[in-house]
């Protein structure tokens, strides 16, 4: 089912002190956020400077939040567009955001749980004036506070060569082209992937100065979930039609530990992890096929302070 923004009852909570000036606005960002009290400053801090001078147009969607998300990016962005609905998901909320954009200029999407600089969205909105249908980054894991376990996956996982030619997720820009084709987004679960099936890959850039930094899940049974939640996307997808680019990863991986067979154990533990989550989906009920689980282990970090 496809949501229209026009379809939905939004309640704007500020609205922006006029549009970003044509000579310098560079882009629209859209930050979906849902009950993202806890890390929303450490996404919008870094991004103030921006807003303020009008080099991009900002447009935070609260979504289904029970918390003061949408407060928190008031006080922090005045001069963002921040939008509130009582329906969650995040495609629904990128459609409602789309209704602010400037729909001319570039369009980017950022989580609202990862840390980027300005000069990495600055970096996206080049690429995407030079020609790009998309522009996407490479993605780095901060695993501090990690177990021990969850360390072991995520070293493995960093040789998957889908990492190597950047992360198409959590970050990335469009072209209007490519929004005008794509939206409104379908109800999906793995909204990200759907964009990058849906894109042919000599049309994406990857922006070698741009670099984003994501919170690893914290423990092994948050990490579980959201790996059967990409895994129940990408299922989705490929019901769809959109079959998924091959890669070659676990040859590739292979190849990489076999460099270093004294770090084998982690590679073992990336593959049982990945089984076991595969093993889960196929016992999966078909009632809970669009269920999003979510990683709360992260969301009592440190918020940035404004």
């Amino acid at each position: 089912m496809i949501r229209s923004p026009q379809t939905v009852r939004v309640r704007p909570v500020v609205k922006t002190r006029g549009a970003c000036r044509a000579a310098s606005c560079r882009a629209t960002i859209i930050i979906p956020a849902h009950n993202e009290a806890a890390v929303i400053a450490r996404t919008l801090h870094p991004l103030r400077a921006l807003v303020h001078a009008e080099t991009v147009k900002l447009v935070v969607v609260a979504n289904g939040c029970s918390d003061d998300t949408a407060q928190i990016a008031v006080r922090l962005c005045p001069k963002a567009v921040v939008l509130e609905t009582a329906i969650p998901g995040k495609t629904h909320a990128l459609n409602l955001g789309l209704a602010h954009a400037q729909r001319d200029l570039p369009l980017i999407c950022i989580d609202a749980d990862l840390l980027v600089s300005p000069a990495s969205i600055l970096a996206l909105a080049l690429a995407i004036e030079a020609g790009a249908d998309a522009a996407i980054g490479r993605m780095e894991v901060d695993v501090v506070g990690a177990s021990a376990v969850v360390r072991a996956y995520q070293r493995a996982w960093a040789h998957n060569p889908y990492f190597a030619a950047g992360k198409f997720g959590g970050v990335f820009a469009l072209s209007p082209q490519a929004v005008d084709r794509l939206f409104p987004l379908p109800d999906v679960v793995g909204d990200d992937e759907f964009l990058r099936r849906s894109i042919p890959t000599e049309d994406v850039a990857l922006v070698a100065d741009c670099c984003f930094v994501a919170q690893s899940p914290r423990s092994l049974s948050s990490l579980f979930a959201t790996r059967k939640r990409a895994l129940r996307g990408a299922r989705q997808l490929g019901a769809m039609g959109l079959s998924t680019p091959r890669s070659g990863a676990l040859r590739a991986m292979l190849m990489a530990y076999a460099k270093r067979p004294w770090a084998l154990a982690e590679f073992f533990v990336f593959l049982a992890i990945s089984v076991a989550v595969r093993l889960s989906l196929a016992l999966e009920a078909k009632g809970r096929q669009t269920h999003w689980e979510r990683d709360l282990t992260t969301r009592s970090l440190p918020v940035v302070a404004p």
